[in-house]
């Protein structure tokens, strides 16, 4: 039998982020991981040869500037370098929209795309970034109440944009401030991503600032490839925490939570290994966690948990080709500004629409919603000489389609239907195919162990993210010593690594009141 201070069930790069605080601290830390590679889903494998493909989580914005500075990561090898172009959208009337990281590129095409909007689009960030820098604070504490929140931004000055940030669809809150159809639905992907929701839906708004709050870069909102792919990400963090001296072990599914005394006293291993510890964190989602534990569920859990049925709508497709797409609109099969950033193919807030309803009727879209991201293009070290990855992130997808509806044949058939799309712009794609991997929601829960095939861990919604969830606020749960450090726990999903951080500062926090293990003087996050 083995004692840790803390026993971390799963590998993820919130678990990481956790662990690697808590050795900082001076506990002695144990991370055990069901599979072989760390950082659940923010990897990067090589399905065939030759090829390293960031396989779900593909793009960096969201991690947290502080822990990439306090862990040290530049030091460990994680690099983060931003696009030279933030997007590209084709449209079927023939134009096309170029956005940049940098303002005046971004102004001059606005101005030729959408004359009417250009004054709109720069209101419409700096209100995105007095938002952010109001939440912000509330991201690193326990999960406050919307109340709280609607307060902050009412004392700064921005109360009128709170019911149109957390309230609203985001396509309420782009037609509100824009006139272009086709910009609007550019912008509004970002309150669709993960989400089982359609751009009428309220709360949306919410999920697009969501999508807005990084600073990894710097500059708030840029999004970044990470070199070596996302894994990159995990392997920094866990190369900290070790040096830290943490213990981490891969291959050591996690069978059961031990309690003892009414709180979580350590856990079993799939193969009878019994590990004690003073707390177990999980970045396992809580059905899952408290799924684990081997004595009776709190009634507080236990009434919450029926309506948490999280069910995933994304659907990765991984392309390996053998030369850049040529678009139509915009030709040339050597990287160009219309490859370096999201290809965004949804053309109007109608056609996000007809995906969703699809969705909500229990059928992956007839159309999908589809974006593409080349980081091959700046990144040729991912492929072989010449060939490139076209990471595909599409919706909407059921977890659990209607009666009738045969997974299998959907499978192939909404593929077949995206690389139409992908045809329909750049007529090369389908030619230079030479492999395909497929992530529905049902390969994305087998594989990664993602709840309902959910990227988040369950919608990022407001009503599902603020106050108290399974009779929580922050990562402490109603059974001591046990904590929740994945996206299941407040802010939620993305790759932020703030789960874990808040996990680790609660359990510090919860141990320097009652004389708990660390290190004298050791920093605390």
């Amino acid at each position: 039998m083995e004692t840790f201070d803390v026993v971390i069930v799963g590998g993820g790069h919130n678990g990481l982020v956790a662990a690697a605080y808590l050795a900082r601290a001076g506990c002695g830390v144990l991370v055990l991981e069901r599979r072989e590679v760390l950082g659940g889903a923010c990897v990067t494998e090589s399905p065939w040869p030759g090829y390293r493909v960031s396989t779900a989580a593909y793009l960096c914005s969201l991690l947290a500037p502080r822990i990439i500075h306090e862990l040290d990561l530049v030091r460990h090898g994680l690099q983060i370098y931003r696009r030279e172009a933030s997007g590209f959208a084709p449209f079927p009337d023939g134009s096309h929209l170029l956005l940049y990281p940098d303002t005046a590129r971004t102004q001059a095409e606005l101005q030729r795309f959408a004359p009417g909007d250009v004054e709109a689009f720069f209101r419409f960030e700096e209100e995105i970034e007095r938002a952010a820098a109001v939440l912000e604070p509330f991201l690193f504490a326990p999960s406050p109440s919307l109340g709280q929140v609607a307060d902050a931004f009412t004392r700064a000055g921005i109360g009128s944009l709170f019911p149109e940030l957390f309230e609203d669809s985001v396509r309420a809150a782009l037609e509100r401030r824009f006139r272009d159809e086709r910009l609007m639905a550019v912008l509004a992907t970002d309150g669709l991503i993960g989400t089982r929701a359609g751009v009428g839906d309220p709360g949306t708004a919410y999920v697009m600032l969501h999508h807005y709050m990084g600073r990894a870069l710097g500059a708030r909102g840029l999004w970044g490839y990470v070199r070596g792919g996302m894994g990159r990400i995990s392997e920094a963090l866990a190369a900290s925490a070790r040096e830290q001296g943490a213990e981490i072990r891969t291959g050591v599914p996690v069978a059961r939570i031990l309690t003892r005394g009414g709180r979580a006293a350590g856990v079993v291993t799939a193969e009878g290994g019994e590990i004690h510890a003073r707390a177990v964190l999980s970045n396992a989602d809580a059905a899952a966690t408290w799924g684990l534990v081997d004595g009776p569920i709190p009634d507080a859990v236990e009434v919450a948990l029926p309506s948490w049925q999280p069910e995933g709508v994304s659907c990765k497709i991984n392309l390996a080709v053998t030369e850049l797409p040529d678009f139509a609109l915009l030709p040339g099969r050597e990287p160009g500004p219309q490859h370096l950033g999201t290809v965004h193919l949804a053309p109007t807030m109608d056609f996000l629409d007809r995906a969703w309803r699809d969705c909500r009727a229990g059928r992956p879209s007839a159309e999908p919603m589809v974006e593409v991201y080349i980081q091959t293009a700046t990144d040729p070290s991912l492929a072989p000489p010449g060939r490139h990855i076209l990471s595909c992130f599409t919706q909407y997808y059921p977890r659990r389609p209607a009666d009738g509806v045969d997974p299998d044949w959907e499978r192939e058939s909404y593929v077949r239907r995206v690389l139409e799309q992908l045809e329909r712009q750049a007529p090369n794609v389908p030619g230079s195919i030479e492999h395909v991997q497929v992530l529905t929601p049902r390969d994305l829960e087998e594989r990664f162990g993602l709840p309902g095939g959910h990227i988040f861990h369950g919608d990022i919604l407001p009503e599902r993210m603020f106050g108290e969830r399974f009779g929580q606020r922050g990562a402490a749960t109603v059974m001591p010593g046990l904590y929740l450090c994945g996206s299941a726990a407040w802010p939620g999903g993305c790759v932020s690594g703030i789960p874990g951080l808040n996990a680790a500062r609660e359990l510090l926090a919860d141990w320097r009141a009652g004389g708990g293990p660390g290190r004298e003087g050791a920093p605390r996050p």
